[in-house]
């Protein structure tokens, strides 16, 4: 995206300026409607298409003429990516410390260092992933791409430098670039099946789009006449049109499907029909010049309506078009056209002006981090009674805890098992999610000193159902229940307990309209059933054959119904409800809203429970006396976030309803 201003050595190209423009729709479209682009996030791969082969006429032009230096390469870069990314960063301080609440105004604060440095991506990996639902709330979620492309920048002259050291190698540069695109490539592959995180924010498995870019500038030009030209710049858009089509998240990313869209931009460099009618009207060519403008700007937009609790329905998405453009092209003209040319002209004192502006900026960004918001500033006027409530919301989010014993790994998977009690006991094993993890801490010490007692836990963020998995995960979350099963059938448990999140998995969410999960049967994830509806019957279907080969073992089955969840429980709600209406009681939810959001769940394993023999254990009498299910008790939050209890409060008596299935005496166990 960065690199998309550097013309190419024989002058502008109207085509790749609209292939920038067809891969920024492609982008919102995917953001803002993603049922007209399924996979419009293919939009970055062609931008990383175009980058390489520009940067490639670009250094290797210069390297044969004997005139390229390394710093003026670095500092070009950053003149043109930097101005722009500045700005925004600065836009979302100043308006994150006016308009957002000081919570969410630190996780920015955070972010803004990491994108300045061109770091965003490594920090981003260590989160759930690109196309998780919890991502979707990052402001600063996009500016990964600038971070791949930036440390391809660095890395890239240094190649072509020493390729060009020895002249064997210079004139052979395609094979160079051929063998290090196939490596990459292989790598991607090899990673998107194992780890979506490291496949898809990284430059080792993101450098084959790159180089595939640098290919079509490092090969000899093809010889073909203008109707040949124009039928192979038509198959390469109609290949990224299939790709934006194909391409699901689910199957891990890049998958085979990136040839799609990398081969199609490739196919429209290499026609070079360089002067094209369908890029060279106002709109296309509009949208091509402004793309990386657009693009910066475009995901702030998304994330502003979903933090404003905005429905995302037609005349939404419209008027959010008309702002991401009008910010977009007012960063084109002000920024990148005006304030660039002055603020980094080739001279000494303007550079330091640029860079001090930068500085100064991670500096107030590291200050706001580091001050949780601004939050003392900001609340100064705060009633003592107020403040101790937003400290307690805060300190919810993270009140978690699961046995620090659990370093045992279930097979080959991620996932831990955890001993409480007893190692030699055989007496309850509970398979689950993040909700496994949540009711271990109420028996961490319950069998302390009782030979013979105990339970273990198999727990990992997937749904406990065999061959099913995350969309944003691949096929990991497959492997990880056919793995928890066998391990169930033959490690001599008398009591399987499965407990899961349930319902969390069949909300329909941005990008993902059939809810989390998908079905897995192979290394990939399918194609959506027709219906959510659908989704769940077969999901749970599996479940129930499942549940009755450990049936037949002679094994006992208890199926734990989802615990009541809400995003009026979530820390982060209460806290930006308290500073809003400054009432220290949030109401609770109402226990027939969260069962009309269960249903599927609750239908699905009401039908196990009755065909497969199992144990159907119902929570919400427990947790929703009189149908009202409470998110805070005595001044103090319960939940961790919208979807689990914090640890603290599992060892309450309202509990209890677990311990008779998982703590059971030695008399209950058959």
């Amino acid at each position: 995206m960065a690199g998309r201003d550097a013309a190419a050595a024989d002058g502008f190209r109207s085509d790749i300026n609209g292939l920038r423009a067809i891969s920024i729709a492609l982008v919102v479209a995917y953001h803002l409607a993603g049922g007209l682009a399924p996979g419009g996030f293919i939009g970055v791969d062609v931008f990383f298409v175009i980058s390489g082969f520009l940067m490639t006429n670009i250094i290797a032009g210069r390297l044969r003429q004997g005139r390229f230096r390394l710093g003026d390469f670095y500092l070009s870069r950053l003149r043109r990516i930097w101005p722009a990314l500045v700005a925004l960063c600065l836009v979302l301080w100043l308006v994150g410390a006016t308009l957002i609440d000081p919570w969410t105004f630190e996780g920015i604060a955070a972010d803004i260092p990491s994108v300045l440095a061109f770091a965003s991506n490594f920090v981003l990996l260590g989160r759930e992933g690109y196309f998780a639902p919890d991502e979707h709330a990052n402001w600063l979620l996009h500016t990964w791409s600038l971070s791949v492309e930036w440390q391809f920048y660095l890395l890239y002259p240094l190649l072509l430098l020493g390729v060009f050291a020895v002249p064997a190698l210079k004139r052979r540069l395609w094979i160079v670039l051929g063998v290090l695109t196939a490596a990459s490539f292989v790598l991607a592959l090899a990673m998107s099946a194992r780890n979506q995180g490291w496949s898809f924010y990284l430059l080792p498995t993101r450098a084959w789009e790159l180089l595939a870019g640098s290919l079509c500038a490092a090969t000899a030009r093809l010889t073909l006449n203008g109707v040949q030209r124009r039928a192979l710049q038509a198959l390469g858009l109609a290949l990224i049109g299939l790709g934006a089509w194909l391409a699901i998240p689910a199957a891990g990313w890049p998958s085979m499907v990136a040839l799609l869209p990398v081969g199609g931009a490739a196919l429209v460099i290499v026609s070079a029909v360089q002067r094209t009618v369908w890029a060279e009207n106002a709109i296309v060519d509009g949208l091509g010049r402004a793309s990386y403008s657009i693009y910066i700007w475009h995901w702030p937009v998304i994330v502003a309506l979903r933090y404003a609790a905005i429905p995302l329905d037609w005349p939404v998405a419209l008027a959010a078009v008309a702002a991401m453009l009008g910010l977009g092209f007012a960063s084109y003209w002000l920024i990148e056209r005006v304030l660039t040319r002055w603020l980094f002209a080739c001279r000494p004192w303007r550079w330091a002006i640029g860079l001090a502006g930068v500085g100064g900026l991670t500096a107030i960004a590291v200050a706001a981090a580091q001050t949780h918001g601004l939050e003392a500033l900001r609340t100064a006027d705060v009633a003592p009674a107020e403040r101790a409530a937003m400290a307690d919301v805060r300190a919810a989010s993270t009140d978690w805890f699961y046995p620090g014993a659990c370093d045992r790994r279930l097979e080959d998977t991620r996932f831990r098992i955890c001993q409480i009690g007893d190692p030699a006991a055989r007496q309850v094993l509970v398979i689950g999610d993040s909700q496994a993890e949540q009711v271990a801490q109420r028996y961490v010490h319950a069998f302390d000193g009782q030979p013979g007692r105990g339970m273990t836990v198999v727990a990992g963020g997937c749904m406990p159902v065999p061959a099913v998995g995350l969309r944003y995960r691949g096929d990991g979350c497959a492997r990880w229940s056919e793995a928890a099963f066998r391990y169930a059938k033959s490690a001599g448990f008398k009591r399987v307990v499965i407990v899961s999140a349930w319902a969390v998995y069949f909300v329909p969410r941005p990008g993902l309209p059939n809810g989390l999960t998908c079905l897995a049967d192979g290394p990939r994830c399918e194609p959506d059933p027709p219906s959510t509806a659908a989704l769940a019957d077969a999901e749970f279907g599996r479940l129930s054959g499942a549940v009755v080969r450990l049936r037949r073992l002679g094994k006992d089955v208890v199926l734990m119904a989802p615990m009541p969840n809400s995003d009026s429980a979530d820390p982060l709600w209460l806290y930006r409800r308290l500073l809003r209406t400054h009432d220290l009681a949030p109401p609770p939810f109402r226990r027939a809203d969260f069962e009309r959001t269960a249903a599927l769940s609750l239908e699905g394993l009401t039908r196990v429970a009755a065909g497969a023999g199992a144990t159907l254990v119902e929570p919400l009498d427990a947790l929703c006396p009189g149908g009202l299910c409470p998110v805070e008790d005595g001044g103090h939050a319960l939940y961790r976030d919208a979807a689990h209890y914090r640890a603290s409060v599992m060892t309450q008596p309202r509990f209890g309803y677990l311990d008779p299935w998982l703590a059971p005496t030695p008399t209950r166990l058959k």
